[in-house]
């Protein structure tokens, strides 16, 4: 019969909480390669299929550069048009008034008008339209039910 070897315990990590030894310690004890093995593991050449090699060079999104301003004007206007609705400092107030005139204009005469950005990103302006004017409704709804609260209060 051939006899068990006991099992290595971490007794010199005992001391910690409930016998086991913090997450910094743990690993330790691991074998390493040699430093020399180590260094040379730099030099060696990375396999990767050309998939591979050429999604590290496109965009996520496949936009062109023209489409990715026109992305990032709606986001701008879209985030005035939000965040700023009930400002009371000027200048966010304009920021507010500027967005949804853009938003609410259907000119089509300039290229960056609201129409032609949905339409290059493939949007539907009179649904984005509506939905921002029926959030501003609901945001302005629900603070004015707010103030009539707490002016019933007082």
């Amino acid at each position: 019969m051939i006899a068990k070897k006991p099992a290595k315990t971490r007794e010199k990590h005992q001391h910690h909480k409930g016998g086991r030894s913090p997450f910094w310690v743990r690993g330790t004890a691991q074998p390493r390669a040699p430093v020399e093995e180590r260094a040379l593991s730099v030099f060696q050449p990375d396999i990767l299929v050309e998939h591979q090699y050429q999604s590290t060079y496109r965009r996520r999104f496949h936009l062109d550069p023209e489409r990715v301003l026109m992305l990032a004007l709606l986001q701008d206007a879209v985030v005035c048009f939000q965040d700023n609705v009930s400002a009371t400092c000027k200048r966010k107030q304009t920021m507010h008034l500027d967005a949804a005139a853009w938003i609410e204009s259907t000119d089509r005469s300039y290229l960056f008008s609201f129409e032609n950005v949905c339409d290059a990103l493939g949007y539907d302006a009179e649904y984005m339209r509506q939905g921002l004017l029926r959030w501003k409704e609901m945001v302005i709804g629900s603070r004015s039910k707010k103030e009539s609260r707490s002016s019933s209060v007082n």
